[in-house]
């Protein structure tokens, strides 16, 4: 059945089992579409219990396989339910060992190895200087000249200090916005990364410049994963579709355990920002991973279906903090201050080169929508696989997806919840305020590329030289 339609549905249609969307059109015309290749991938229903046997389940290709629907008023929590479970999955499977094995099987301390996902490409080996090609998938692009001395092979570059690449040279945005400042002084850098189909895409049609911007005819329409008719069962063949994901990272520094984050070395480069007087400079780092968010375009949610992650000690709600619940250690929050100003950016200037931040400056950070008791539920499920090793310290925030995503008068799919927020990237827009508050897909949806054509849930493309 079409979820597009279940709002209306009779009970008895709507307790069939399955989701499927074949057929529910995107609401945007589309055009120049390439296939996607063919994996092995997860139908797991959301009603198989959780047990170890999922560490090696498989990424999910969609989440159409929604099982055992009650009739309403219940539906939305179940399909939610089910988002979230294939939330999870998405993390198990990403997560794990890029030379191999399940999450938590790697040889640092806690199971920690080198992800999946960090083989992927990164924004910034996507959109060269000059529009120039990316580097062919899996060879790394050469890292940035003043970085060569210290440079070891293979290690990572990162760079964005905000979700957004021109947050320091900016001086206007469209949301309150600003860098993040840990709980010792230091800057949060983040880096956005694609898989191999959506890298795929931006390079068959040129997309990785202006120019190719310019000449493209179609309309950007990255591949959908799916699952073939009729599959069930773990695996099954299908298609893994695009999947972007954004990363918060940490410095790991004083009164942080590192046995309870992801963490990579990786070279800390500053690009130089003329306008904000910040010169080039490059570093080493060990980084803890504390946000990730995961972006999956399938065919049945052409709106992009959004899992959000963190570590589980990023800061307190915002309940308990009234309620004097918030002690202990957090990566964001000061317990022990009660004069700092909450949720708010901080003061300029604001130069990476200088740290800590000057004056002794650290964000005071509260999660304003906590998280609800169905989502605790299913972290009380799947985090117990993780016991001992490093990922257990890591919580499913919400998973943002749309409610009608074959909507003739809404291109957002009546986004479900209405508000999703990590804390580590929505920071200064979190809440329940409309056209404000942090929104996924209602953002994404206003995403365009460098000529000004709307670019299918990504700003990605905006960044073209």
């Amino acid at each position: 059945m079409a979820r597009l339609s279940y709002w209306g549905l009779a009970a008895s249609v709507i307790a069939a089992i399955g989701l499927s969307q074949a057929g529910a059109a995107a609401t945007k015309t589309k055009t120049a579409k390439t296939a996607p290749a063919k994996f092995q991938c997860n139908t797991t229903l959301p009603s198989t219990p959780v047990t170890s046997a999922l560490l090696s389940s498989g990424l999910p290709c969609n989440a159409e396989q929604i099982a055992d629907l009650p009739p309403p008023p219940a539906l939305t929590p179940a399909l939610q339910h089910g988002f979230d479970y294939y939330s999870w999955l998405t993390f198990l499977a990403l997560n794990a060992p890029a030379k191999g094995g399940v999450i938590g099987s790697g040889k640092k301390p806690g199971g920690d190895a080198t992800a999946i996902w960090q083989g992927w490409k990164d924004l910034s080996e996507i959109m060269r200087p000059g529009g120039i090609p990316p580097t062919p998938w899996g060879k790394p692009t050469p890292v940035p000249p003043i970085c060569k001395k210290i440079a070891t092979p293979g290690m990572p570059v990162v760079s964005m200090v905000g979700k957004t690449p021109n947050v320091l040279s900016a001086t206007n945005q469209p949301f309150k916005t600003g860098p993040l400042i840990d709980q010792n002084g230091q800057y949060v850098r983040f880096n956005i990364m694609v898989n191999r189909p959506m890298f795929d895409y931006i390079v068959a049609h040129k997309l990785y410049s202006e120019a190719g911007q310019k000449a493209f005819a179609g309309d950007v329409d990255f591949p959908g994963g799916s699952v073939e008719d009729g599959a069930t069962g773990n695996p099954a063949p299908g298609n893994i579709g695009a999947i972007m994901i954004k990363l918060a990272w940490k410095v790991m520094g004083k009164n942080d355990d590192p046995t309870k984050f992801h963490t990579e070395a990786a070279l800390v480069y500053q690009p130089a920002v003329k306008s904000a007087g910040i010169k080039e400079s490059c570093g080493k780092a060990v980084f803890g991973l504390v946000g990730m968010h995961i972006a999956h375009k399938t065919t049945t949610d052409p709106q992009w279906l959004w899992s959000t992650f963190e570590q589980v000690d990023n800061d307190p709600s915002m309940d308990d903090v009234k309620a004097g619940k918030a002690t202990g250690h957090y990566n964001f929050f000061d317990p022990n201050c009660t004069d700092c100003v909450v949720n708010e950016p901080p003061p300029r200037p604001w130069n990476p080169d200088v740290v800590p931040f000057p004056n002794g400056f650290k964000n005071q950070i509260e999660r304003v929508i906590p998280l609800d008791e169905a989502t605790k539920t299913i972290n009380g499920q799947f985090q117990p696989l993780l016991a001992g090793k490093v990922w257990q310290n890591y919580m499913l925030i919400s998973t943002q997806w749309p409610g009608d995503p074959g909507s003739k008068t809404d291109p957002t799919g009546l986004p479900t919840p209405t508000f999703l927020a990590n804390t580590t990237a929505e920071t200064y827009v979190q809440g329940r305020v409309p056209q404000v508050s942090s929104n996924c897909i209602e953002c994404h949806n206003n995403a365009t590329d460098t000529v000004g054509k709307p670019s299918d849930f990504t700003y990605i493309l905006e960044n073209a030289k």
